[in-house]
């Protein structure tokens, strides 16, 4: 499975400057694993609005680092959420942390 989309990668390098990746990149890891660590909590709470709302957040920086196969999960997180749909919910949440990781551990290497 490709977990980066490198030509997206490759325009963000073009847009920031090359130079600024590693910063970026380390940026990206520390929000999106801090916000990854708190959706379980949320999900077992069944706080839907809070889950639904930072699934949302996540979406948007999964999509700008080429991170394809996450941001489809927590776009169908985030709608899961939005229906109270806790079955999705869970197994879309079980997919996101295994799906992360290997979106850190590829970007480490872009650097």
């Amino acid at each position: 499975m490709e977990w980066l989309d490198q030509k997206v990668l490759r325009q963000l390098a073009e847009d920031i400057g090359q130079e600024m990746m590693p910063v970026v990149i380390s940026v990206f890891v520390e929000e999106v694993g801090e916000q990854l660590a708190q959706l379980r909590p949320l999900y077992e709470q069944r706080d839907w609005s809070a889950l639904a709302r930072l699934a949302h957040s996540m979406k948007s920086s999964c999509g700008s680092y080429g991170a394809e196969p996450s941001y489809q999960q927590v776009m169908a997180l985030e709608l899961a959420c939005r229906q109270e749909d806790a079955e999705a919910a869970g197994q879309l949440l079980t997919q996101l942390e295994h799906s992360l990781p290997q979106v850190f551990s590829h970007l480490a290497l872009y650097h």
